[in-house]
């Protein structure tokens, strides 16, 4: 069980944000929800989470530019990225990003919740403010 963790899920249909919203929950973890890169970018300068789950097939602000803007913003550094998406050459896009993990739609929800898990442990599993 997280404690206390605090993951931000970053995809624009809400059917998978609140699937996944749901079932990090039931595993213990606070969730924020954005439906676009900029919405993310505004809810990672008001708290940090220990994990970012990220689709990168957006309206607004796609997932590689909310990469490059968190990036340069130093909103990410220390907070791994999970990549979640169905874009055919996602895998080799993502790979020049610094991203922790890749899973390709449709995934699996019991790894996708290993995954946030593992990578919210090594990150301190902290309740993701901002000191």
């Amino acid at each position: 069980m997280a404690t206390e963790s605090y993951v931000l899920v970053v995809d624009d249909d809400p059917a998978i944000r609140g699937l996944v919203a749901d079932a990090l929950r039931e595993e213990g973890y606070s969730v924020d929800l954005a439906a676009h890169g900029r919405e993310a970018l505004e809810a990672m300068r008001a708290r940090r989470p220990a994990t970012v789950v990220l689709d990168l097939m957006m309206p607004i602000m796609d997932g590689f530019t909310f990469i490059e803007a968190c990036r340069n913003e130093q909103l990410c550094e220390n907070v791994p990225i999970v990549v979640m998406s169905a874009v055919q050459d996602a895998l080799q896009r993502v790979q020049a990003a610094p991203i922790q993990a890749y899973l390709a739609k449709p995934f699996d929800l019991n790894e996708l919740i290993r995954t946030v898990a593992m990578h919210a442990q090594r990150n301190g599993a902290t309740n993701g403010h901002i000191v």
